[in-house]
């Protein structure tokens, strides 16, 4: 399809819908319409004020306060923070791309949100922008009618398919939500890299071969790329190769037999997938590795698979049902217990999937469009289906950017055959009509997305919404309990709320450890250190509460206790360097000599040393304490030198007085043990 109009190479990957009709007042409808200009300007201006609530979000505590602000490393852009950025699985995403674009926000804003959130709403634009450049060529696509894509029917049709997509509630996650920035980016890439691949199949097939084959390359290079782009901010682009083998089948007809495969098509529609596969293949494998990295990935004993199956039933039915009926939309929907999930719900929704699967299978040969905008659903949606189980949720709004945009193009395919079917039968007012109608639909869902993205406004708004909308999950629970001890005044309805997540889930570590840390904020040490040693006996790899619970073992005179503890958080998280300093000092300054043990000290002591390259005088703090507490008391001097001189260079008075305090024990032969 070479020699398009501009802008048309941001299409995305989405079937063909309806079979298009021809007009009979073909001169006029083909005629370029002005609308193909003020589609995507208001598209695009509606965008920024549906996700103006956004702006004033701040951090929600689900998963955005550890990537952006207790997190540091992507606030520089050296060999270091780059390399870190393309390799770390940090909070189990692979994701260098995401990365360098909160890089870039801190360049930008530093610590000020609203550029952060007012990028992810700006990329978000963009996407639905491609979207509706792409819906223009996908409604003609079949018709072989080039001119036909700048008509006002499809202009506003493609105009009505990426609106709907762009201001649905089920969007206001995927933006609102600082975490999820790469469902946003990755979407933008994942659009452009469908777009340039139907213009590289449409060039393959030009009348002049020349300069289509010519054209075509470049258009096939750019589409691997964005793939590449992608699948770097995310890894949903690995549904990417199938989703093109399904364009190629319908709606270009690359494949197919007589009549209904175009001249052209051959072996070429597989090989010129090789590249994307391998890509894909790549990706997945990168993705799985991140997931079990960061713990997030279950077992089958954890989640078998006939509960996987049952979780995918549902599913399925879930987006297509939100999207009729996007209503008590929430960011948890826990996976639920095993009677509930075999339940009515998994016979209902295997009922409805069979129907909409069995009738688009009849009217498959009338109605291509629908079994191929189905199949794309099926294909984008199965990596989050639960076969790959990652975290607790059942499902999760933010699964839907991707997979729905073929049903709202699907549903831009419906209204532009009405209206050409009235066109056909000249009946202005019911066009109207139906235009109006349309219109009226996409303001309901206008001011729905409105109002579910300031749901995401701060913690405490989005969870005492989670708890509302999922009243029997564990985790709504306990992050509204989070949110409200944040607030230091309502710890009586913090402690419920952690109580009722461990109604819900009696071995949900995180509620156990956060009701310990309620409990050592008011004073009820003994609740505190029980929970903290239930939280640790469910998830022994708590290192937070480890260090908590080593903390109130000493305060409580359980020095023995604390060290054991201690030590096995120190073996199973070495990299916790705050744990294995605090090991260090017990073990060599503790006034009790049975808790002593100066050589033990010296090793944690030399690992916390070594990992601030000898260079945090604190650190070099503990390592001399742990010399002259092994009675090394040459290297504890010179060790407690090193420690002056950087806490002196570093204009830190206390410690430095600490240091020389330290420093005349050590030359008297003497350990330092905190009685003194």
């Amino acid at each position: 399809m070479p020699g398009d109009t501009t802008g048309q190479a941001a299409e995305s990957a989405l079937p063909q819908t309806l079979e298009v009709e021809p007009c009979p007042d073909a001169a006029r409808t083909a005629a370029p319409t002005v609308w193909r200009f003020i589609v995507p300007v208001a598209l695009a201006v509606l965008v920024a004020i549906v996700f103006v609530p956004a702006l004033d979000a701040t951090f929600v505590d689900w998963d955005d306060d550890d990537l952006l602000f207790y997190n540091t490393r992507y606030r520089t852009l050296s060999a270091d923070s780059l390399r870190w950025m393309f390799t770390t699985s940090f909070a189990g995403h692979f994701q260098p791309l995401t990365w360098l674009s909160y890089s870039l926000d801190w360049v930008l804003w530093k610590h000020e949100l609203f550029g952060y959130h007012l990028t992810s709403v700006v990329l978000h634009a963009l996407t639905a922008v491609g979207l509706y450049f792409l819906a223009r060529r996908l409604l003609t696509a079949d018709s072989g009618d080039n001119s036909a894509i700048m008509s006002t029917p499809v202009v506003l049709s493609a105009g009505f398919a990426a609106t709907l997509f762009a201001v649905h509630p089920l969007r206001a996650e995927s933006v609102a939500w600082l975490a999820e920035r790469r469902d946003v980016l990755g979407g933008l890439f994942y659009v452009l890299a469908v777009g340039c691949y139907l213009r590289y199949a449409g060039a393959a097939h030009g009348r002049r071969a020349l300069e289509s084959v010519s054209s075509g390359r470049y258009w096939y290079v750019a589409a691997v790329a964005s793939c590449t782009l992608s699948l770097l901010a995310k890894a949903s682009a690995v549904t990417l190769p199938l989703v093109l083998v399904i364009l190629d089948v319908y709606p270009l007809r690359r494949w197919g037999r007589g009549r209904n495969r175009r001249s052209g098509a051959g072996r070429g529609t597989v090989i010129d997938k090789l590249p994307f596969f391998v890509l894909a293949v790549a990706a997945g494998w990168r993705a799985i590795i991140a997931q079990e990295e960061g713990g997030a990935l279950y077992s089958f004993a954890q989640h078998h698979i006939w509960a996987r199956l049952a979780q995918a039933s549902y599913g399925l039915m879930f987006y297509l049902w939100k999207t009729l009926w996007p209503t008590n939309l929430g960011p948890i929907y826990e996976i639920p217990p095993r009677g509930v999930l075999f339940g009515p719900m998994l016979w209902i929704s295997l009922v409805v999937l069979a129907t909409i699967g069995f009738t688009a299978m009849r009217t498959r040969r009338r109605l291509p469009a629908i079994p191929a905008a189905l199949a794309v659903y099926v294909v984008v949606l199965f990596p989050v289906l639960g076969f790959a189980q990652s975290g607790p949720q059942l499902v999760a709004d933010r699964y839907s950017y991707l997979s729905c945009m073929g049903l709202a193009v699907l549903a831009g395919a419906g209204l532009l055959r009405l209206l050409q079917t009235e066109a056909r039968r000249r009946n202005r007012n019911r066009r109207a009509i139906l235009s109006l109608a349309a219109a009226l639909v996409l303001a309901a869902l206008a001011r729905a997305t409105y109002a579910q993205a300031g749901v995401w406004l701060s913690a405490g708004v989005l969870w005492a919404h989670g708890v509302r909308v999922s009243p029997n999950s564990a985790v709504a629970h306990t992050n509204y309990a989070d949110a409200l001890v944040r607030t230091d005044v309502l710890f009586t309805d913090a402690a419920r709320h952690y109580h009722r997540a461990l109604e819900l889930n009696p071995f949900d570590p995180v509620a156990l450890h956060h009701l310990a840390d309620l409990f050592r904020r008011v004073g009820e040490i003994d609740d505190a250190i029980r929970y903290y040693l239930r939280a640790l006996q469910v998830d022994p790899n708590r290192k937070e509460a480890c260090f908590s619970l080593a903390r109130l073992l000493t305060g409580t005179d359980r020095p023995q206790q604390a060290v054991e503890v201690l030590r096995d958080g120190a073996t199973r998280h070495p990299e916790a360097l705050d744990l294995v300093d605090y090991l260090a000092q017990l073990l060599s300054t503790h006034r009790d000599e049975n808790v002593r043990n100066g050589e033990e000290a010296v090793k944690w002591a030399t690992h916390v040393s070594r990992a601030h390259n000898d260079a945090n005088p604190k650190s070099l703090l503990t390592l001399a304490t742990a010399y002259a507490e092994a009675g090394r008391f040459d290297e504890a001097a010179d060790t407690a030198r090193r420690a002056l001189e950087l806490a002196e260079r570093n204009g830190d008075d206390r410690l430095s007085s600490e240091l020389q305090r330290r420093l005349t024990l050590f030359h008297q032969g003497r350990p330092y043990h905190f009685t003194e």
